[in-house]
This record gives structure tokens, sequence and C-alpha cells, in this order.
């Protein structure tokens, strides 16, 4: 029985060493229709360890107002742009033809 509560007290305060900038901390809802367009985003903020806060620095726009748009999932084009150099990607936006049935 020590064993059991001793595991799951280093289980406690493993999850509590994780970092803040956790996947599990979504900025919206997994597996809603929102969050598709945005994601790549957060993808590459988890990635690069840079929280919210810091990429609307970088970028020029407040935590709420970043936390806005990944809450809506809609952001102009440009801040995309921008968002995409803050982290040291590029920005590629394109058309593909359909396949003809």
């Amino acid at each position: 029985m020590e064993n059991q509560v001793k595991n799951g007290a280093v289980k406690s305060a493993a999850e509590a060493a994780e970092p803040q900038n956790s996947r599990s901390r979504l900025p919206f809802s997994p597996g809603a229709k929102k969050g598709y367009r945005l994601r790549p985003v957060f993808d590459y903020l988890m990635d690069e360890n840079v929280s919210l806060s810091e990429l609307g620095r970088r970028v020029g726009i407040s935590r709420q107002s970043m936390s806005t748009r990944f809450a809506v999932d809609d952001c102009k084009m440009s801040d995309m742009e921008k968002m995409a150099e803050a982290l040291g990607y590029e920005f590629v936006w394109s058309f593909k033809k359909k396949a003809q049935d």
C-alpha cells in the first residue's frame, strides 16, 4: 500500500513539473471544428517551446489578443506570416488544382 501512495505522489510531482507549454493545455477544444486552421501554429509553438505571450510579444500583439485569435481560430494572413517569421518558419499559402472526376 505504501508503494502505491509513493508512486502516486511521484506521478503527481512529475505532472506538476510539466512545462507550461504543454500540448494538453490547448487554447481551443481538441476535436472541435474550431482549431484546425491555427493548430499547426500551435504545434510549432510547442516544438519551439514558445508561449502565446512570447509569440504575441514577438509579433506585436497583446497576449489577450493572441489568445482570442486561437480561441476563435481566426486571424489575418499577414498575422500568420508574422507568426511564422517570429517562430523561424516560412509561411507558404498556395492553391492546388483539384483532381477532376
